[in-house]
């Protein structure tokens, strides 16, 4: 019996995230965060080719087809999906546009999907997105990584594990950055710890915003979000300066600081109900230090070379990445309504807003001077 062959695959834009990491990124990021370029992450998955790329800038196609020895190279995602369409696609693209390279792919026959954040502009494009993210032959995967990342997968699993009590809060300490340009990894991080809990409210305060009717032109800056779910858990989004994720339980926290470089824990375990109750005089120390676990680099190469084996292993029939895909498709989904909701909630004086109560006609630009998120 013949070996299967590999799968095809291809990278629509051939910048810092589809071909080349920022040398900013490889001085100071964390070595998990690596390979971070969709091309690269594909070039070391293994059962998969990359056989095509495409860039309107010709010069930046030309120098990732001769990295990456690629032949198949071209100014239009059209004309590459036109020329055959490969098994799984890495879109890297800036939003605008994005939605219709996805739609134009599957159409042509591609079934995976590695895309940029945030996945789409405008709750119209969300609508088809999300018919096409409900069929079982197409698997989607997005770039807000940290999901994907062993530290925060440890700290989530740690916070739900109960041994700490229920799962109260989580917090994104990111400083005060843009929306679109920033915060889907943290609202994707308050998804990955939700784990499937509906969404009741959101509430949000933004910076200044530029409308355009129903159009947001601006990438409006966060100045607090919170997210509610149904059984009490509250993700909020805040100004703390850092690159830390914290969750809150009943008797510790659990934080990834520093980008995902270690993992603090700082709190009790909850008393076993069998146990003796302390007889000493003082009662248990209410204070605790956080105990500071070096996590980066354990793991080995993790960045988008995670999900790219998780769209390879569900694209060649494997039943746990198909599951495990179908929730991310979810959590996607439901990611880019709450961006829209965050919106929402501003435009109505910080009132709690449902996801259902989105305008449908809204769209998001996501503008910051000459740059579009």
């Amino acid at each position: 019996m013949s070996a299967p062959q590999d799968l095809t695959a291809g990278v629509i834009g051939c910048g810092r995230m589809g071909a080349f990491s920022s040398e900013s990124m490889r001085v100071h990021g964390p070595q998990s965060f690596f390979p971070l370029a969709h091309a690269e992450a594909i070039d070391t998955a293994g059962g998969v080719d990359l056989i095509a790329l495409c860039d309107p800038n010709e010069e930046s196609l030309a120098r990732a087809g001769e990295h990456y020895g690629v032949e198949r190279l071209y100014t239009d995602h059209r004309a590459l999906l036109a020329a055959g369409a490969p098994d799984l696609l890495g879109v890297a693209t800036r939003t605008i546009g994005r939605a219709e390279i996805m739609l134009d792919a599957i159409a042509a026959g591609t079934r995976a999907l590695h895309v940029e954040k945030p996945v789409c502009n405008s709750v119209a494009e969300l609508e088809k997105l999300e018919e096409l993210f409900a069929r079982d032959d197409v698997f989607v995967t997005l770039g807000a990584l940290r999901r994907h990342l062993a530290t925060y997968r440890e700290a989530v699993d740690m916070a739900q594990s109960g041994r700490f009590g229920a799962l109260k809060e989580a917090h994104g300490e990111f400083g005060e950055r843009a929306l679109y340009w920033s915060h889907p990894h943290t609202v994707d991080l308050f998804l990955m710890a939700a784990a499937g809990a509906r969404v009741e409210a959101v509430q949000a305060r933004l910076g200044a915003v530029e409308r355009d009717g129903s159009t947001i032109v601006n990438d409006p800056l966060v100045e607090h979000a919170s997210i509610f779910f149904d059984g009490g858990f509250a993700g909020h989004i805040t100004r703390l300066p850092g690159t830390d994720f914290r969750l809150a339980t009943e008797t510790a926290q659990i934080a990834v600081v520093a980008n995902g470089h270690s993992l603090w824990v700082s709190g009790r375990e909850m008393p076993d109900p069998g146990a003796p109750a302390s007889t000493g005089p003082a009662g248990p120390n209410p204070y605790h230090e956080p105990e500071r676990i070096e996590r980066d680099g354990e793991a080995g190469p993790q960045g988008v070379l995670v999900p790219i084996r998780q769209l390879v292993a569900a694209l060649q029939g494997d039943a746990e990445a198909q599951t495990a895909n179908r929730l991310l498709k979810r959590d996607i989904v439901t990611g880019q309504k709450i961006l829209f909701a965050i919106v929402q909630s501003h435009l109505e004086g910080g009132r709690p807003v449902k996801l259902e109560e989105i305008d449908p006609s809204m769209s998001i630009e996501g503008r910051s001077g000459n740059f579009y998120a």
